[in-house]
């Protein structure tokens, strides 16, 4: 079984893809249908926005996170998509600062287990593009020049 991280806003690509949807939110928005694990959410008053990203990640780390054993959380999503793939959705885009980053982050030092944002073939394809760009570009930056 594998673990994604995603948004809700890609719920239709992602079963069109054959991953299960899990909500890790609050609550989901109300076009949502797929499933929720509330464990992982963030605590309401996570989501001051006076708050920084960083006090974010330190309460959600203590206050959410903290009090759970990944295996756990494995094992329960495993049940709750009986072995299939699993997307944890949230709210934020790709790139924005979110939990479920935190979540994936968190799963991979305790266990192992990878968990990377969820991409279509195309996206994949580029994004192996830029690295590969942002590689020769790196080695050209080595290459020693006669001036």
């Amino acid at each position: 079984m594998n673990f994604y991280t995603s948004y809700f806003a890609r719920e239709r690509a992602l079963k069109e893809a054959g991953l299960v949807t899990i909500g890790i939110s609050i609550w989901p928005p109300k076009f949502y249908g797929g499933m929720h694990y509330q464990k992982l959410a963030p605590k309401a008053y996570m989501m001051k926005r006076e708050i920084t990203d960083e006090e974010y990640t330190v309460m959600y780390r203590r206050d959410v996170l903290g009090r759970l054993r990944p295996e756990v959380v494995i094992r329960e999503i495993e049940e709750l998509t009986r072995g299939r793939d699993a997307a944890l959705l949230c709210f934020e885009k790709p790139g924005e600062f979110c939990h479920r980053r935190l979540v994936a982050q968190w799963l991979t030092e305790q266990t192992g287990l990878v968990v990377d944002e969820w991409m279509t073939p195309a996206e994949q394809l580029m994004a192996r593009r830029k690295a590969e760009e942002e590689e020769k570009i790196r080695q050209a930056a080595m290459e020693p020049t006669l001036f």
